[in-house]
């Protein structure tokens, strides 16, 4: 086949060949009317720059891009720009990339995924940055999938996408260990509040492959429950969607009842804070009632009343490691090896749930799994 060049993408455009070179480097100096007809022709006839060609100048921007695909807009006082979790990655993620002598360039794209490929493309193309770290809420994210056909290094933190380099904590785990810890503590009526997702995974797809966090914690929420014998009531699983409100609300309706569970696994420790405040309110003592747990181990675990038991993510070796992976990409451009890497987490104990107590019948000789008491 041959090979699509510059001057059939000039032709079809109907500019000079410097025209779309120009685009191609320095995107900003040509007007957009004319950057959307050069594009449009790239788009067409399937142009690729010669990736290797610009390599081999070793031209370095000593810039990387992290950029968060979550495709969700929002105001100045929503979760997204709250997100402490979120922000707190992209700062240890900047702070990786400082020692290794590289500015982090960051951004949070709402746009649908044809302005987000535009966008990432540009940065590519333009030579703005020389890898991308992303984050994203769906396996085989189209966007990152045209960046890997075009050769551009990139590195997914947090989803288990078994087509891209990735690096992830072991969320499956570290639920199991959760749902052992407070069976351990007596606790046998255990309910679980998703992350933002579509709809529950049944039980039957207990053993798939999973990729985002949610999935996995939901499903090691159910390894634990199959383990030992608990039933999962569906009316017990509840969806959030990672905020403080609906950490309350699931809580509220898990627990407006005598029926209720004595323990609430919630996805992350935001939704683990509005859980408490809901408690608090239907005049519920935690943990003697109702034992909580969350996942992240945010600083402000300590502060909360009573304080929250919650999974401790190693997020600065993850971003070391995240970094690490994308510079050896960006050596090593053109190599099709995948790196993925899993990351243990451990159970930090605090005053949300009880104290283990091993002499509770049939599982008395439980281990003590992933725990550090603190």
């Amino acid at each position: 086949m041959t090979r699509v060049t510059i001057k059939d993408v000039a032709k079809l455009a109907g500019v000079s060949f410097q025209t779309v070179s120009l685009v191609l480097n320095h995107p900003e100096k040509v007007a957009p009317k004319t950057r959307e007809l050069v594009q449009s022709a790239i788009d067409t006839l399937n142009f690729i720059p010669n990736v290797a060609a610009r390599s081999l100048r070793n031209i370095s921007t000593k810039t990387l891009a992290c950029v968060m695909f979550n495709g969700a807009s929002y105001d100045n006082r929503s979760e997204r720009t709250q997100d402490t979790h979120g922000n707190s990655v992209v700062q240890t993620l900047t702070r990786a990339a400082d020692r290794a002598g590289y500015t982090l360039l960051q951004r949070n794209w709402m746009g649908d995924d044809a302005a987000s490929l535009a966008y990432a493309r540009d940065l590519f193309l333009a030579g703005r940055v020389d890898g991308m770290i992303a984050m994203v809420t769906t396996a085989g994210h189209s966007v990152l999938t045209e960046l890997q056909r075009m050769g551009f290094p990139c590195v997914i933190y947090g989803m288990a996408d078994p087509q891209f380099n990735h690096v992830v904590q072991s969320d499956r785990e570290a639920a199991l260990a959760v749902v052992e810890h407070l069976v351990q503590g007596g606790c046998r009526r255990i309910a679980f509040v998703t992350g933002a997702r579509k709809e529950h995974a049944p039980v039957v797809l207990r053993d798939k492959a999973v990729t985002t966090g949610s999935e996995a914690r939901y499903i090691g929420y159910l390894d634990g429950m199959h383990k030992y014998g608990l039933p999962v009531r569906q009316d017990w699983v509840v969806p959030g969607d990672w905020s403080l409100d609906s950490g309350y609300r699931a809580a509220a309706q898990l627990c407006g009842t005598a029926d209720r569970p004595d323990a609430i696994i919630l996805s992350n420790d935001r939704m683990a804070l509005g859980a408490l405040k809901a408690l608090h309110d239907l005049g519920l003592h935690v943990p003697n009632d109702v034992s909580v747990v969350g996942f992240d181990n945010m600083r402000y675990d300590d502060f909360s009343i009573p304080s929250l038991t919650s999974v401790d993510v190693p997020m600065f070796e993850m971003s070391e490691c995240t970094v690490r992976i994308l510079l050896d990409c960006i050596e090593k451009r053109g190599s099709s090896d995948l790196v993925q890497r899993v990351f243990p987490t451990s159970l930090v104990v605090r005053g949300s749930t009880r104290a283990v107590n091993l002499a509770s019948g049939a599982i008395s000789d439980l281990p003590a799994v992933g725990e550090q008491n603190k």
